[in-house]
């Protein structure tokens, strides 16, 4: 008897942690999920932009974890063109508030809200985005009346590599 007074005790006491710990893993409470992740997170995930070297293009606008950034020329100024299938191969920058380091310009950062509701990052009034494929694929590709380029820290698409055009 005193043992099952001791079992039943024990599963008492272990039944707040197992809530707790059930409702953490839903909130996703202490995950540390990438601060640079694409629309899919969206959200309120904060966002680092950062820059980096890229040979052939200089310094570039990139994600915390070195993914370069682009914009899309035919974007219009803190809005985006790219919906659907353009944002599963091109997603957007979502999240927070954005944040800077390396050589970026933090005056430069800010949000707009797109149509699915997400906030996206944009760098002096251009929407960002990563991509899916290799590091560099798609840079200089033709998409929605505009065409794909990293951009600089100055806010600037990249449109010419030091040895010219793409």
């Amino acid at each position: 008897m005193a043992d099952r007074i001791v079992h039943a005790l024990t599963r008492v006491r272990t039944l707040p942690v197992v809530v707790l710990a059930l409702v953490f893993a839903a909130a996703g409470c202490g995950s540390d999920e990438g601060s640079d992740a694409p629309a899919s997170e969206g959200g309120g995930t904060p966002i680092v932009v950062t820059t980096k070297e890229v040979p052939g293009y200089g310094t570039v606008l990139a994600t915390a974890s070195g993914r370069p950034l682009y914009v899309l020329s035919a974007d219009p100024k803190n809005g985006s063109k790219c919906t659907d299938q353009c944002a599963k191969d091109w997603p957007p920058l979502t999240g927070g508030a954005p944040s800077a380091d390396g050589d970026v310009d933090e005056s430069l950062l800010g949000t707009f809200k797109r149509d699915d509701g997400t906030q996206q990052v944009s760098y002096n009034g251009h929407a960002l985005y990563t991509n899916t494929g290799e590091e560099l694929a798609g840079i200089g590709t033709k998409a929605l009346g505009g065409t794909w380029y990293l951009v600089s820290p100055e806010g600037k698409p990249i449109k010419t590599t030091e040895a010219g055009g793409y």
